[in-house]
């Protein structure tokens, strides 16, 4: 009989727990799941659990993507630079991404991405005074 898949949205919420070992467990599950599944529906709703929550278990495994997945995590936030609530966390979500340096970080210059981030960049510069006081 063929393993139960765990659902992911049920995963997400105990990234947050104290448990180290259950922590663990979780992101081992999570990995597994992201290095088995090709579509984007498990980076989706880490990406977007991060938005809601500012997770930063969920911040540590988003930072960690590898290929092919790079692809998927880029267009999500490039999605949600559309969204004036989403893009603060979405440029320090960037950010950690860029610090990580991946082995596809030279993808994020020819990205549409990088189109948003320079269009939005004006209205960030309103936002921050704001989150700096």
């Amino acid at each position: 009989m063929a393993r139960e898949q765990p659902n992911v949205g049920d995963l997400l919420p105990l990234l947050e727990t104290s448990d180290l070992q259950q922590l663990e467990a979780i992101r081992g599950l999570l990995n597994e799941q992201l290095s088995t599944e090709r579509g984007s529906m498990l980076l989706n709703g880490l990406v977007d659990y991060f938005l809601e929550t500012n997770s930063a278990q969920a911040l540590h495994i988003l930072s960690s993507v590898r290929e092919p997945h790079d692809k998927h995590l880029l267009d999500k936030m490039n999605d949600c630079m559309t969204k004036q609530a989403c893009r603060l966390p979405t440029l320090l979500l960037l950010g950690h991404v860029v610090r990580r340096q991946p082995s596809w970080i030279h993808k994020v210059a020819r990205y549409p991405l990088l189109l948003s981030l320079l269009k939005y960049t004006r209205d960030m510069f309103s936002i921050i005074p704001g989150v700096i006081s």
